[in-house]
């Protein structure tokens, strides 16, 4: 599984690379088991899921639980659907704004913190929070209570890989 995290406060910027192998990506060339209709409930529910998990775990840290904004559930689902189109994990495709852009082009303005992490290959919401959760760099951006609002993506590829993106803010 690869992920990917970054987080851009007011004047920091932090990313970072976890690569390696994902035992839960489908094989190249696989084809899509879900499509239309199906496939966008079948997003929202692995989005909600997602949120959820996140949530639980920041309780078990004492932070408040994330709020989902549509705005940072635009941006997120966009930049799924960019990456499952492209079939590479990045926080920025050739020609696609810088995170903060993004996040104000879909209407979260003002954001005093932003943070992004992703991954590819994970086939389920748990498998995907585990996987973050066991790295520290993720863990420390997704569990950091000072964020309040977040934004799920889950997106899958043509080639049956799965891609997920969780935006956080605070303004």
């Amino acid at each position: 599984m690869r992920a990917l995290f970054t987080l851009i406060g007011t004047t920091a910027v932090l990313a970072g690379l976890l690569a390696g192998p994902s035992a839960n990506a489908a094989p190249p060339g696989a084809a899509s088991a879900v499509a239309g209709p199906a496939r966008a409930s079948t997003a929202a529910l692995m989005e909600r899921d997602v949120v959820t998990l996140i949530n639980r775990a920041r309780a078990r840290k004492g932070c408040v639980g994330l709020r989902v904004l549509s705005s940072l559930q635009n941006s997120s689902g966009r930049h799924d659907a960019l990456m499952a189109r492209a079939r590479r994990l990045s926080h920025r495709l050739p020609g696609e704004p810088t995170l903060r852009n993004r996040v104000s082009a879909a209407g979260y303005t003002n954001a005093r913190m932003l943070g992004e992490v992703l991954a590819a290959g994970p086939t389920t919401p748990a498998s995907a929070v585990r996987k973050w959760m066991n790295s520290s760099t993720h863990r420390a951006l997704l569990l950091d209570c000072r964020f309040r609002a977040v934004g799920a993506g889950y997106a899958l590829s043509a080639d049956g890989n799965r891609w997920w993106t969780i935006d956080l803010g605070r303004r």
